[in-house]
């Protein structure tokens, strides 16, 4: 998928599917991400070129203002940085689509040549696009407020759920649709609850292809007085 500010476009389905999605996430260390520009960006690159920029930017400028969307590989031998020629723009001319904020459909109508499979497929695509840009859109670590039995002791006066971090993910992150997201414990039993006052990592992932993936830290720290838990 390919887009400027403010319409993605789209090659051919087969070619479009082939080249803008993997089965796996860039590396879980996350001290460089691998992006496609989506404009030209003054001092970084042109418009679909490849390059590892720092998550931050990625997370707070890049993908958020849609000039670039992150791109997951099946193994980082497939990361190669890849600078776009004019060419290839010129080869991209298929089909234009309105942005993700926007109805995909709109382009749509009676006249058009694409069939109902090319419009569910480009749907599909954009979808698990969004997700995948969501995803990498989580920060690093995530921190939960919780109250303890006592300020001596870690102990929880309760526990943190994976229900309970699926909703912030879901309210604060805005990862929608939520019911096509995973979450489990990368080290832990599923179903596993935190009792006490550590960090567990945990995996995130789409449920239909659940080797697109990160890796988030869920810290659970002393809920202070005068505090709400998260």
């Amino acid at each position: 998928m390919y887009a400027s500010s403010s319409r993605i476009i789209l090659k051919s389905s087969v070619e479009l599917s082939s080249r803008s999605f993997s089965t796996t996430a860039p590396s879980a260390a996350r001290r460089e991400t691998f992006v496609e520009l989506l404009q030209d960006v003054p001092g970084l690159g042109r418009t679909f070129d490849r390059l590892f920029v720092a998550p931050g930017r990625a997370r707070n400028d890049l993908v958020p203002t849609r000039k670039a969307r992150f791109v997951p590989f099946k193994d980082n031998s497939q990361r190669q940085i890849y600078r776009a020629t004019e060419a290839d723009k010129r080869r991209i001319t298929d089909l234009l689509i309105e942005s993700p904020n926007a109805n995909p459909r709109g382009y749509y109508n009676g006249s058009s040549s694409v069939g109902v499979e090319e419009e569910e497929l480009v749907d599909e695509l954009l979808l698990k696009q969004n997700l995948i840009n969501q995803l990498h859109l989580i920060p690093s670590k995530l921190e939960f407020k919780r109250r303890t039995i006592n300020k001596n002791y870690s102990t929880l006066h309760g526990s943190l759920t994976l229900s309970e971090i699926k909703s912030r993910l879901e309210s604060d992150f805005q990862i929608s649709p939520i019911n096509e997201i995973e979450v489990n414990w990368l080290n832990e039993k599923d179903g596993s609850r935190i009792k006490e006052l550590s960090t567990w990592p945990l995996i995130v992932s789409l449920k239909k292809d659940p080797k697109v993936k990160v890796i988030v830290d869920i810290e659970v720290v002393r809920l202070n007085e005068g505090e709400e838990e998260d």
